[in-house]
């Protein structure tokens, strides 16, 4: 039987109005303006060859803010959004890994050598993820009928 649940509201608005919107603007990068896009994640040069692989990455972008914005909001299945947070957290560590590939590791744990694009792409990582964290961990999460586990 699907559990009941209330979420917070800092869980909310992340995982239903921000970073929908967050994804949904990726996708649109992706797709119209890729040099952009790719210069707020390496140094490296956009080419249009490579544009298919922006196509398919603003594809997933869009899955993303879907199941954010829709199938979030038309659920109080506590596995349904563990399911989905779980996934966009595992993303996450998958983009940290990216990050840290192409900066090395001395850059990427030391933020006097990071670039503004990097502070703002590792806050929208870490601080998201600590929220996902804690919302798996059931942190504030009530369900069954206002039940609390902390």
């Amino acid at each position: 039987m699907a559990s009941e649940l209330y979420i917070p509201l800092p869980y909310r608005l992340l995982l239903l109005y921000i970073e929908p919107l967050f994804a949904f603007n990726g996708a649109l990068l992706c797709l119209f303006s890729p040099a952009l896009f790719l210069q707020t994640f390496t140094t490296a040069s956009y080419r249009a060859d490579h544009q298919v692989m922006f196509d398919q990455l603003a594809a997933t972008y869009i899955l993303f803010a879907f199941n954010q914005a829709v199938v979030l909001r038309i659920t109080k299945d506590l596995q349904v959004w563990k399911a989905i947070i779980l996934g966009i957290l595992m993303c996450d560590i998958v983009h940290l890994y990216a990050a840290w590939n192409v900066m090395g590791t001395e850059a990427f744990v030391n933020p006097s050598f990071w670039r503004w694009e990097e502070v703002v792409n590792f806050s929208l990582l870490y601080g998201p993820g600590v929220l996902r964290i804690a919302f798996l961990l059931e942190i504030g999460v009530k369900r069954n009928g206002g039940k609390k586990r902390q």
